[in-house]
């Protein structure tokens, strides 16, 4: 299988609010993330979307779907989205290394 991310995927688990409801990321990085919700999404649709670190930050974002595909075991659709643009709230990032991962990647690829 050819390997086509340009971004290193990193193992980090952190809530992400969705129109209609919520989801967990499994894995991210600085151009896009992968999370599991209970509901489909269409490829190619824009979205809007909230990582929520707990107990520290939260950064808005806008991307586009690339997969949605369900999941039977865990009767759950898994959920490829990039991220073209995002806004950190500026607080305290707290002694969450999540938040520090988040916004490094985001840095890195977005300036």
């Amino acid at each position: 299988m050819d390997e086509r991310r340009r971004a290193e995927r990193l193992p980090v688990r952190i809530p992400i609010e969705l129109r209609g409801g919520t989801g967990i990321t499994r894995d991210l990085s600085g151009l896009g993330v992968f999370f599991t919700a209970a509901f489909p999404f269409e490829g190619g649709e824009q979205i809007e979307f909230v990582l929520r670190v707990p107990d520290s930050i939260n950064v808005r974002c806008t991307g586009r779907v690339v997969r949605s595909d369900f999941d039977r075991e865990g009767m759950s659709y898994g959920v490829a989205v990039t991220i073209d643009e995002y806004t950190a709230a500026e607080g305290d990032l707290g002694e969450s290394r999540d938040a520090e991962i988040l916004l490094r990647e985001l840095r890195r690829h977005h300036g």
